[in-house]
């Protein structure tokens, strides 16, 4: 079964995480499954995206345990990809640690009432840091005893504080996602997309969320195959050939 599915229709793209079996955890193969469905909708036709989960147990448990992911953050919406386009997430379930983050760092989100969010990193002794972004997108106060505790958050708190816009019924977080999706991608692209991008240039974001960005340029560059031209050609006491790969 393939972990991420991407539909195009009137302009949506609807993106859905598909491993109802592992509680849509994030393995691998979602990490690179997201990235290229923020890459396509960054670059496509479509105006506006909608990330959901198949189940009802849970948007997403996290990072998979047993096959954790190399590089978590290539799937998180509006980090790695730049995109001016809105992104909803409908949240059918429980959303931990990474799953939490994802909803955190999209532009809205629409909650079911019985989806829990947690945030376990303070009681297992990790931080990645992304989720230090968190005080521009949530209540500081409220927010930040939610990440220090590592205590379940309802979905009428998670409301309260502005993690989410708003609390449906059980079964019809796409539904409502897809009809806010529907109405924006009725407007003007152009303004809908500057409003967007205004509004996040005026965001401070964590240390970590400006750092990301150059560590995978830099990652790259250790990885490519111009650093071992270069090496070589040095060794072999001749000019490099450079490819740019």
């Amino acid at each position: 079964m393939t972990a991420i599915t991407y539909e195009s229709s009137e302009n949506i793209a609807l993106i859905t995480i598909r491993r109802p079996e592992a509680r849509n955890c994030i393995d691998n193969a979602v990490v690179q499954g997201l990235h290229e469905a923020w890459k396509r909708f960054a670059c496509g036709d479509d105006r506006v995206a909608v990330l959901t989960a198949q189940g009802e147990q849970a948007f997403s448990a996290g990072a998979d345990l047993k096959d954790l992911p190399k590089n978590v953050w290539l799937c998180m919406p509006n980090l790695l990809v730049p995109c001016d386009k809105p992104i909803i997430c409908a949240v059918n379930g429980f959303a931990v640690g990474a799953g939490a983050t994802m909803v955190m760092l999209a532009d809205m989100a629409v909650a079911e009432e019985q989806a829990q969010f947690i945030y376990p990193e303070a009681k297992i002794g990790a931080f990645a840091g992304v989720m230090a972004g968190f005080p521009p997108r949530m209540q500081y106060k409220a927010g930040l005893e939610w990440l220090m505790t590592g205590d379940a958050m309802g979905a009428q708190r998670a409301y309260e504080i502005g993690l989410v816009n708003r609390v449906v019924p059980k079964g019809q977080a796409l539904a409502s996602a897809l009809e806010t999706a529907a109405k924006i991608a009725r407007n003007a692209p152009l303004v809908v997309q500057a409003m967007k991008s205004i509004a996040r240039s005026t965001m401070p974001k964590s240390s970590t969320e400006l750092y990301l960005p150059q560590r995978i340029m830099l990652d790259a560059i250790a990885q490519s195959a111009d650093l071992q031209e270069g090496v070589a050609s040095f060794r072999e006491k001749r000019a490099p050939c450079f490819t740019g790969r």
